[in-house]
Parts: structure tokens; C-alpha cells; sequence
């Protein structure tokens, strides 16, 4: 009798074992979080950079600048990125946001009138948002330089 009781808990001891292992090898684990302060950082002195909270596979950056320029320089953006939305705040009229990747390729997103193809910018209360996606967020992806400019510089 001693026998089948002692075979009996190592076979429900091995069906358990065998369960958790089952379990833990179905749980994917999720994929690291964008690190948004990893990707971007100010360009020039009077440049404040900060981040905000972002969906998923988007990047929410704010900008704002005493001289009426802002610089952000970006490291080279991951695949899976999506959308880069960045506040600028202190902006009253921008009248321009130019692009000079590492390469040396350069473009203008906004020339004051209308933005290349994936680019928004929108008035706000209190200064504008920029938004690229598509086409403009691949000339983003290499990484580079970001400039706006605002027309009311001091």
C-alpha cells in the first residue's frame, strides 16, 4: 500500500511541476517601454526638453525656448515607432521646423503655411503641437536635428 501512495504523489508532484512550467512558458513578457529621455535631448542651452505620457509606439515630447529656436537633436528612432507629437508652449507664431538628419539630408517640415506630408501643427491655447507621422516620421527615424523656429524671437 505504501508503494502506490508514494507513487502517487511523486506522479502528482510531476503533473503539478509540469502545470507551472507550462504556465510560465504561455506568459509572454510585454515589450520594453519606449524610454522617451534615451531618444531626444536639448540641442542648444536655452532649449528645455521635457516628455510626457504617450500611447503606445508614440513619443509626446515638450519644447520651449527662450530665444524663440528650439533645438532638439534625436538619436536614431525604434521601427515600431509610430507617431512623435512634441508641445511647444512658449511658440506665439512658428514660422518654420526644419529636419537635418545624421546623414546630412535636410528638409522642411513646415514652412509656415502648410507641413510636408505627415506633419501637423496645430495652434493651441497656449503656444502650438507638432505631430509627425508617416512618410516625415521616416526621415525622423535615422535621427538628427530638430529646429523650430518661432517669429516672435526676443
Amino acid at each position: 500500500m505504501r508503494a502506490s501512495t508514494t507513487t502517487s504523489k511523486t506522479v502528482s508532484c510531476t503533473c503539478v511541476t509540469a502545470l507551472l512550467i507550462g504556465l510560465a512558458g504561455c506568459v509572454s513578457s510585454a515589450p520594453e517601454p519606449i524610454n522617451p529621455r534615451s531618444l531626444a535631448q536639448s540641442a542648444v542651452a536655452d532649449t528645455h526638453l521635457g516628455w510626457k505620457p504617450a500611447p503606445a509606439h508614440q513619443l509626446n515630447y515638450s519644447l520651449a525656448t527662450s530665444s524663440g529656436i528650439a533645438r532638439m537633436e534625436m538619436r536614431e528612432l525604434p521601427g515600431d515607432l509610430q507617431a512623435v507629437t512634441i508641445e511647444l508652449p512658449g511658440m506665439r507664431n512658428v514660422e518654420g521646423v526644419q529636419w537635418r538628419a545624421a546623414n546630412g539630408d535636410h528638409a522642411m517640415l513646415f514652412d509656415g503655411g502648410r507641413g510636408a506630408d505627415g506633419v501637423t501643427l496645430e495652434r493651441r491655447q497656449r503656444g502650438y503641437r507638432l505631430q509627425v507621422r508617416g512618410p516625415a516620421l521616416e526621415m525622423l527615424r535615422p535621427g538628427g536635428l530638430l529646429t523650430v523656429i518661432d517669429y516672435y524671437r526676443n
